[in-house]
C-alpha cells in the first residue's frame, strides 16, 4: 500500500512540475539541440532527458525525475530462477528516481539522483533496492568538460536514458539488460564535449568491475556493484563517439576495457594465494533513423571476458567468454490516420532481438556443463516484441506489448512467452 500512495505522489509531483513550466525556450534552441518542448528540457551529455533539467535551468535548484509501473504476464512457469536475478521474472515492477540538481555556478553544477524500485514476483518472493548517483560536472567549454563522481556509463542507448520515454517496450530490452547490464553506474571521472555540431565525445575512467560475481545467467549484471568508500582495486576506461540525435539521425560507438578482477585472491585450492585474472571489453553500436512518422532504431553489443575459468573456480558458475547482442525496432506513429488534430501519439512497434550470453566458453569448461553442481544457464534468445504505445504528451506514456521468446539451446529449459502492460512518466 505505501508503495501505491508512493507512486501516486510522485504522479501527482509530475503533473504539478509539468505544468507549471511555462518559461519559453527558443524554438530554433529545442530544434537544434533536441529539447522535450513540453518541458523545456535540453539533453546534457551523458544523461537522460529529466536529469538533464539543472543544466539548462535558470535556477539553482532544481527537482525533476521519473517513475514507472509495470506488470508481466508469463504463459508459464520460469525456469532456472535459482540462477536469474529477480528483475529477469517479475510480474511486478514500481521503480522511481528523483534527480535533484544544484548550480553553483555556472561553471561548477552537481546532478545527483535517488533511485528506488520494488520487484514481485506474483507469489512470496520480493525485492527492494535503492541507489545514490552524485556527480560534479566544470564546464569549462563546450568541447571541453569534466564530471567528477558516480555516473552512467554512455554504453549501449538505454544505461544512460533510462526513463521510461525513452524507450517503448514496457521492459528494457534482454540485450541491454544482461550484457549492458542497465543501469550500470560507477565512480570515476568523465571528459566530454563537442567536436563539431552534433558531433560529441566521451572518454572516462573508472572502477573496474568484480568478476568473482559475475554469474552464469546474468553475465556481468552482479559485478556492477562496489563500495563508495574503498579505494579501487582495478581501473577501468570508457569512451564514446555519437553523432546527431534520436529524434532524426543518431549514430554511436562505445566502448570499455577494463580489470575485472576485483582484488580478489583465492585463499584455498590450487590457486591458493594468486590473484584472480580477469578482463572485461565491450563494444556497443546504436543508430536512429527517422521518416516522418516512422522511426528506425537498431543495437549491437558485443563482449569479451578472460578468466573465466578462474571464475569458475570460485562459484562454480560457467560464465560466457564471449558474448554477443542485438536488435532492430521499427515504429510507426498512425495518430494522424485516426485523428490528424490530435497532439496525442500512438506509436506501434515490432522489435526482434537476438542474445547469446553463451557465444564462446572456454574450451576447459565446455565439458562440465551438464554436470551436477555446476552452474551453465545457457542463453542464445531470439525475441519478437509486438506492441503499441499511448502518449498524449512527451512526457506520459502508456505501454502493452506481447513478447514471443525462444531459447534456441537444446537443452535450455523454454522460454515463456510474455504479456507486458506499463506506465511511465518524467517531470
Amino acid at each position: 500500500m505505501k508503495l501505491h500512495i508512493y507512486i501516486l505522489l510522485i504522479g501527482l509531483l509530475a503533473l504539478f512540475q509539468a505544468n507549471a513550466q511555462e518559461t519559453t525556450t527558443p524554438e530554433d534552441t529545442i530544434s537544434k539541440k533536441g529539447a522535450i518542448s513540453e518541458l523545456k528540457y535540453i539533453k546534457q551529455s551523458g544523461f537522460a532527458n529529466a536529469s538533464s533539467k539543472i543544466f539548462s535551468a535558470e535556477q539553482r535548484f532544481t527537482i525533476s525525475g521519473f517513475g514507472e509501473v509495470n506488470y508481466v504476464n508469463y504463459d508459464g512457469t520460469v525456469g532456472n530462477k535459482e540462477s536469474k536475478e529477480i528483475e529477469q521474472y517479475y510480474s511486478n515492477l514500481y521503480r522511481s528516481g528523483v534527480y535533484l540538481g544544484y548550480k553553483i555556478s555556472d561553471k561548477f553544477i552537481i546532478m545527483s539522483e535517488v533511485q528506488m524500485e520494488y520487484l514481485h514476483d506474483g507469489t512470496r518472493e520480493g525485492h527492494f533496492e535503492a541507489n545514490v548517483e552524485v556527480s560534479l560536472d566544470y564546464l569549462l567549454h563546450k568541447h571541453f568538460n569534466v564530471r567528477v563522481g558516480n555516473y552512467p556509463l554512455n554504453l549501449g542507448w538505454v544505461n544512460v536514458n533510462e526513463e521510461p520515454i525513452a524507450f517503448y517496450t514496457v521492459n528494457r530490452p534482454e540485450v541491454e539488460r544482461t550484457i549492458i547490464p542497465s543501469q550500470w553506474l560507477e565512480q570515476g571521472v568523465l571528459f566530454y564535449g563537442e567536436l563539431m555540431p552534433d558531433t560529441e565525445y566521451q572518454f572516462g575512467i573508472t572502477k573496474g568491475m568484480r568478476g568473482q560475481d559475475f554469474t552464469s545467467g546474468t553475465w556481468i549484471r552482479n559485478g556492477r556493484y562496489t563500495e563508495w568508500t574503498e579505494w579501487p582495486p582495478t581501473v577501468a576506461f570508457n569512451g564514446k563517439l555519437g553523432y546527431g540525435h534520436e529524434d532524426r539521425t543518431l549514430l554511436s560507438i562505445a566502448g570499455y576495457y577494463g580489470d575485472a578482477s576485483g582484488g580478489y585472491s583465492f585463499s584455498e585450492g590450487a590457486m591458493s594465494g594468486q590473484s584472480l585474472d580477469s578482463n572485461l571489453g565491450l563494444l556497443t553500436v546504436t543508430a536512429a533513423h527517422n521518416i516522418g512518422g516512422f522511426t528506425l532504431f537498431g543495437l549491437y553489443a558485443k563482449g569479451w571476458l578472460s578468466g573465466t575459468e578462474q571464475i569458475y573456480q570460485i562459484n562454480n558458475e560457467i560464465v560466457g567468454a564471449e558474448t554477443v547482442g542485438y536488435y532492430l525496432e521499427g515504429r510507426y506513429d498512425i495518430m494522424p490516420f485516426i485523428n490528424k488534430a490530435s497532439d496525442w501519439k500512438l506509436p506501434i512497434f515490432v522489435r526482434y532481438e537476438g542474445m547469446n550470453t553463451h557465444q564462446k566458453i572456454d574450451s576447459n569448461l565446455q565439458p562440465l556443463i551438464g554436470q551436477d553442481d555446476v552452474v551453465a544457464d545457457l542463453k542464445d534468445l531470439e525475441i519478437i516484441s509486438v506492441g503499441f504505445n499511448v502518449r498524449p504528451k512527451k512526457n506520459w506514456t502508456f505501454k502493452a506489448n506481447y513478447q514471443f521468446r525462444n531459447n534456441r539451446y537444446a537443452d535450455a529449459p523454454k522460454e515463456q512467452n510474455q504479456f507486458e502492460l506499463g506506465v511511465g512518466f518524467i517531470f
